[in-house]
């Protein structure tokens, strides 16, 4: 009888998007248990997923028999949960951003190296089968020398002033755009082009104060926009190469691009999870702007169980939700693969030495803001 892998999941707001979703379109896995402290929102996550278990605190629901804890809650919960999920015995795969400093993120590397279980980031766009064809053709060098990267990512998801405030308005608890969403692209960066010398950063705030429940207006620490440049170093396949990206929460449309430009073609990731790519030599000289670059769409090769997986994507809620949730479905389908194989590490996952070196990009790139200069790493 083969046996199951069971899931917990601490925080009920994206697992219930796409962490439980994801699981549960895999065969031989278990939803078994959820803990959240609003018991409106735990008691709908148990009836959607049909979980037997409930948990108000946390700390109760690790006496479960569990393969994986998912947790998804706010950044200035991470510490105390990842590190008591991994000194229960349990793997964990914890949401970003990972932590909110580079103290705690030490802090749990270091408890994670004695740790038994996998110790896991859900920097899922690593696993998204267009990423990982952009990392053969980066790595094989079909695109020729990395000449840059450019990265920009517009949402609608802020832009209202009468949205309420929440801990994603503090800075102090790891609310913001660069931690949502800039980890995401730092990581990114990281994995297809290498590591990161120094880092340009502009924060902004364009919506400074948010209501209340009670409708009082609180003023709003973190930042819903910014601007980045950074520059690769050695251990990359680019040194001294560029990368920018501008990413904006307040925007009036959604729209999501990542390209590798290189010295043969460039290749561009969009917001539906398409790869295209165009290549130099079809390009028209002079500088006009009249005549739309000739894209071709680049299909990934993909194993037959993912090619099942991917089918299963197409009829469920994931497809809508965009590359994110679609990302991390192939990363949960390649976690049980690995829990069932018993594996002590997951290649080309993030680690959580890779969430530490984000967040000294992360800091850096506040400090950068603060002094209004370039920062080393």
């Amino acid at each position: 009888m083969t046996k199951k892998i069971k899931v917990g999941f601490i925080g009920s707001g994206w697992s219930r998007i796409a962490q439980a979703p994801a699981f549960s379109l895999i065969e031989n896995v278990e939803l078994a248990a959820v803990a959240s402290p609003t018991e409106l929102h735990r008691q709908k996550f148990m009836k959607m997923f049909d979980i037997q278990k409930g948990f108000a605190d946390w700390r109760d629901m690790l006496h479960c028999d569990l393969d994986l804890v998912c947790v998804t809650t706010p950044t200035w919960l991470h510490t105390q949960m990842v590190t008591g999920v991994l000194q229960s015995g349990k793997s964990v795969l914890c949401e970003k951003p990972f932590a909110l400093n580079v103290s705690d993120a030490a802090e749990m590397v270091s408890v994670a190296s004695t740790a038994p279980g996998f110790a896991l980031i859900d920097h899922q766009l690593r696993f998204h089968p267009a990423v990982r064809c952009m990392k053969q053709m980066i790595e094989s060098g079909e695109i020729g020398k990395v000449y840059e990267v450019r990265a920009v990512m517009n949402l609608a998801s802020r832009n209202r002033p009468d949205m309420p405030w929440s801990w994603w308005c503090d800075a102090e608890k790891g609310g913001g755009a660069l931690g949502a969403l800039g980890s995401h692209l730092i990581d990114l960066n990281r994995f297809l082009v290498g590591e990161i010398s120094k880092v340009s950063c502009n924060l902004g705030t364009s919506i400074p104060y948010r209501p209340d429940r009670l409708g009082k207006a609180c003023r709003v620490t973190s930042d819903d926009h910014f601007a980045m440049m950074m520059t690769f170093g050695p251990s990359s396949v680019a040194l001294g190469s560029s990368s920018v990206m501008h990413v904006t929460t307040v925007g009036a449309y959604t729209w999501f691009s990542f390209e590798v430009v290189g010295s043969l073609k460039t290749i561009r990731l969009d917001g539906a999870g398409r790869l295209r790519e165009v290549t130099n030599d079809e390009a028209k000289v002079g500088r006009s702007l009249i005549d739309a670059p000739r894209w071709k769409l680049v299909e990934p090769m993909l194993s037959w169980d993912e090619l099942v997986l991917q089918e299963k994507i197409r009829q469920s809620s994931l497809a809508v939700h965009g590359i994110f949730a679609v990302g991390f479905a192939f990363l949960a389908h390649r976690i049980v693969k690995a829990l069932k194989n018993q594996e002590k590490r997951l290649h080309d996952a993030a680690g959580f030495s890779d969430g530490l070196m984000i967040q000294k990009v992360m800091q850096a790139a506040r400090k950068s803001d603060k002094l209004q200069r370039w920062i080393k790493i």
